[in-house]
């Protein structure tokens, strides 16, 4: 399952995706052939939320179908164990989807996170408070978009809930790992939520190694006292991983389209030359905002280095003699 969805997130098939992180997946066998030794044909049965299927429902064939195309991989590695057969099924009433709650709704994510960024969980100790809202600043400069639970909670919120649903609608978790995280009866189990949604961890190493399950991850070096620079470092973790590359490119184009100051622009413009893989689209974006953002247009070299990595705007197509000229 963290294949498949793999594959549809680097796809760019973000409705797909979104559904079956949030599905409850099990296999039935549903055929038996003693051939070849036994072959067994199974079907992936996926249940998931309300809300996803009746969003799906007028293309749930073509889904199940494109689905069950995207498993034929499986019985090239396992020629006697192919999958046959795939249903998407509303969830059954209180059943558990992966031991947690539901998926978030819509309503939800965009009440906690801005829209177009990646959504990235900063888990830490509340001692260290002020030196992390100043990272979740410098985050936001860079398309990143922070989830800090004693200054992102309303007062009139369950604060435990809405840390719940932070967790469950994270794209990634960075650990900010400081001599007394473990100390802590919150932040080890923070980064176990995301290991079991199998979400992208990034260690953040500030005088202490990643310990337990993190400690198979590259952790990032930095220091609080340098915010921009640690900011940086956790966007190159965020861009290195394939997890969540694709996600983090598209959130900085979408910030240097919408950028609010001459410092945002050139924090992005940094990140921004160093990425190979835009689509036409996104080239297009970045194109725009360097004739239309002020912002960007005016940021000192930031629209002639932008240019030097994705090329002009291609010029206009110069009128023929013999073209009809409105006057």
């Amino acid at each position: 399952m963290a294949t498949l969805a793999d594959i549809f997130r680097h796809q760019g098939r973000g409705e797909i995706l979104e559904m079956l992180e949030s599905a409850h997946a099990h296999f039935d066998e549903i055929n038996y052939d003693n051939w070849n030794g036994g072959t067994y044909t199974w079907a992936l049965r996926l249940e998931v939320p309300v809300p996803f299927f009746a969003t799906l429902e007028a293309r749930l064939t073509a889904i199940e179908k494109e689905i069950e195309a995207k498993l034929s991989y499986i019985g090239r590695l396992h020629p006697n164990d192919p999958v046959g057969e795939v249903t998407i099924t509303p969830i059954t009433p209180g059943a558990s989807v992966l031991g947690q709650r539901m998926a978030p709704s819509e309503l939800e994510v965009r009440r906690l996170w801005p829209e177009g960024r990646l959504r990235l969980f900063l888990s830490h100790v509340s001692s260290h408070r002020v030196a992390v809202s100043k990272l979740k600043a410098e985050l936001a400069l860079r398309g990143v978009a922070a989830f800090v639970a004693h200054e992102d909670i309303e007062p009139s919120l369950q604060w435990r809930d809405e840390i719940e649903l932070g967790l469950r609608s994270m794209h990634a978790l960075a650990a900010l790992i400081t001599p007394d995280f473990h100390a802590s009866v919150w932040t080890d189990q923070e980064i176990g939520w995301a290991l079991g949604r199998g979400v992208l961890v990034v260690p953040v190493r500030l005088g202490v190694d990643p310990y337990g399950f993190a400690g198979k991850f590259q952790g990032v070096p930095g220091s609080l006292d340098k915010p921009e620079k640690l900011a940086d470092a956790i966007v190159a973790a965020l861009l290195a991983n394939p997890q969540t590359h694709g996600e983090m490119r598209r959130s900085l184009v979408s910030a240097f389209a919408q950028a609010e100051s001459f410092l945002m622009a050139m924090a992005l413009r940094t990140l921004l030359v160093e990425i190979k893989d835009f689509t036409e689209e996104e080239i297009t974006a970045m194109r725009t905002a360097c004739v239309e953002n002020d912002q960007v247009a005016k940021a000192y070299h930031v629209a002639r280095d932008i240019y030097a990595a994705v090329g002009k705007p291609p010029a206009p197509k110069p009128v023929e003699a013999n073209e009809d000229v409105p006057f």
